[in-house]
């Protein structure tokens, strides 16, 4: 199988943010994974992929998983990856995507918490695809195309309904891998994705501050070592690659959205050296920060504008 690429740029990890009702904070859209557009991500809602056409792979950190049509995938929301094509090709998504609170908010049942069971394995035990052809399969995507079509209505009364069938289609995995197997299988692997998530918002959230493993290592309540040697080991990136990219994110914001200069630009991320923002723009862009804003500014070159938002990404996507 041949994979779109993705370069260095690609395996960014930043938040990827999704709008929700505060009330029902649940979407269910259709989506077309693009080759080399889309970067490796987490977020703060929890998703499940049916993969409807196409091939391709659902990168995990630096773990590869085949999508085929009929694939479902259950992504934690502390979980980095992103989806990819094989080359030439599409991979159209389902997805469903919800935070953790609308099926088990605080104080819930010990029964609602058991529904969120598939997102929470470690994934050196219990994979998080189920192989379109399966029996497991078979019933879940339909439940799932359900789903769809219930939302798609737009119809508030219908909303238990929405809600009882997302239910229904975790209720479907439970039964297949059983209370005992899930719980075996909910160990390590979340508990060090729960320590990376605080630390990716707050890259998010200071990167225009000076940051170091210290300040880290303070939010998680973790040595300085350990931060570096989880973070890697989790996200398939380096914390400075991490760093470095997201500052790299807010410069491009800042370039297409404001008037301000590269040397001002430049002071904002952090870099109190301009040819080394220099540097580290182009070899993750490929273009200098001018290029940049010419290239994806309405009134600069031949692209059409493409506005990029800190740590966020466009509405809809995964």
């Amino acid at each position: 199988m041949r994979l779109t690429s993705c370069d260095g740029r690609g395996m960014a990890v930043y938040v990827w943010q999704q709008d929700m009702a505060p009330d029902f904070p649940l979407s269910v859209l259709e989506y077309e994974a693009v080759g080399g557009a889309d970067r490796m991500h987490w977020h703060d809602h929890l998703e499940i992929a049916l993969v409807l056409e196409g091939r391709g792979a659902f990168l995990f950190g630096r773990r590869v998983l085949p999508a085929e049509p009929g694939d479902v995938f259950f992504i934690d929301n502390s979980q980095p990856h992103v989806a990819l094509p094989e080359t030439d090709g599409r991979l159209r998504l389902l997805l469903v995507l919800f935070r953790p609170e609308l099926i088990a908010g605080p104080g819930c049942r010990e029964l609602d918490l058991g529904y969120l069971a598939p997102f929470r394995v470690d994934e050196r035990i219990a994979s998080p695809r189920i192989c379109g052809g399966t029996p497991l399969a078979a019933e879940v995507g339909p439940v799932l195309l359900e789903l769809r079509e219930t939302w798609d209505r737009h119809d508030a009364a219908e909303r238990h309904l929405v809600d009882a069938t997302l239910r229904r289609a975790l209720a479907l995995v439970n039964r297949h891998h059983g209370a005992r197997q899930l719980a075996a299988a909910t160990t390590t692997g979340t508990d060090r994705r729960e320590q990376i998530r605080p630390v990716l918002a707050y890259v998010d959230k200071h990167c225009r501050e000076s940051i170091t493993l210290g300040d880290i290592a303070d939010v998680v309540h973790i040595s300085p070592s350990r931060v570096r040697h989880v973070f890697k080991d989790v996200t398939g990136v380096s914390f400075k690659e991490y760093v470095t990219q997201v500052r790299v994110t807010e410069s491009k914001r800042l370039l297409i959205s404001t008037d301000l200069s590269v040397a001002d630009i430049a002071r904002a991320v952090s870099y109190t050296n301009l040819n080394q923002f220099y540097k580290v723009f182009y070899r993750s862009c490929a273009m200098s920060p001018g290029e940049y804003r010419h290239y994806y500014t309405p009134t600069g070159g031949d692209g059409a504008p493409m506005p990029v938002a800190a740590g966020t990404a466009a509405a809809g996507r995964p």
